[in-house]
């Protein structure tokens, strides 16, 4: 298992060697923290959190995917330059230029594959919980006396979960199911017109929606 550490100093390109002069310490020390015979000092976790700009708890243990992301973005960063794009005409002409980073795209291709990865990880564990409940509702040893019935007497949580991913996953459906799912979560108190930011193609569909919601007080 290879600590942050050794994940950090290898994506930032560096040598152990260079790391270890920089902290004052000699190269034997710094195997001994890769290899985990030894901490590393909360003195020394400091000085590698100022160096690389990361928490402390990211360097003496191991990075999960998301951590890992955010070290990928932040060399990319460090190492990013401007650099002047030229505009075109037509006719070939330049009209102007624009600065932009040298690694802009691929920081941002990283900044949205772990945002994908967050909400992969936020439905993973809601799931869980689904079926932790769905469990609590069919284990006949519970010690508990009161009787927890799912919302629809003839479908489980679990059941309903795999109900909207049908939906979903049908042309037919998904898109009005989004719109509601977007409408359920809007802020009241924000005010504002909340269909404006719906395609106008759903507007009518979302008004309808807004008028049964209010009708059965389940919105203002």
């Amino acid at each position: 298992m290879m600590i942050g550490l050794e994940y950090i100093v290898k994506e930032f390109q560096m040598e152990f060697k260079e790391v270890a002069n920089r902290l004052g310490i000699s190269p034997q020390t710094m195997q001994d923290w890769l290899k985990k015979r030894r901490k590393i000092p909360a003195k020394r976790l400091e000085q590698l959190s100022n160096m690389f700009n990361f928490p402390e708890a990211f360097f003496q243990k191991e990075l999960n995917f998301t951590e890992k992301g955010e070290v990928a973005i932040r060399y990319l960063e460090r190492i990013s330059k401007e650099e002047e794009i030229p505009v075109f005409t037509d006719e070939g002409e330049i009209t102007h230029y624009y600065k932009r980073g040298t690694y802009e795209d691929e920081i941002q291709f990283l900044k949205e594959t772990m945002e994908k990865k967050k909400k992969q990880n936020d439905i993973r564990k809601s799931f869980e919980v689904l079926m932790k409940y769905d469990a609590l509702l069919t284990n006949d040893d519970s010690n508990s006396d009161e009787e927890i019935e799912p919302l629809l007497s003839d479908s489980s949580n679990t059941e309903t979960l795999n109900k909207i991913i049908k939906v979903m996953q049908s042309d037919k459906l998904s898109n009005e199911f989004k719109v509601m799912v977007h409408l359920l979560n809007i802020n009241d108190e924000l005010g504002g017109k909340p269909t404006l930011m719906i395609s106008p193609e759903y507007r009518e569909f979302a008004g309808d929606f807004l008028e049964l919601l209010k009708k059965h007080k389940i919105k203002n």
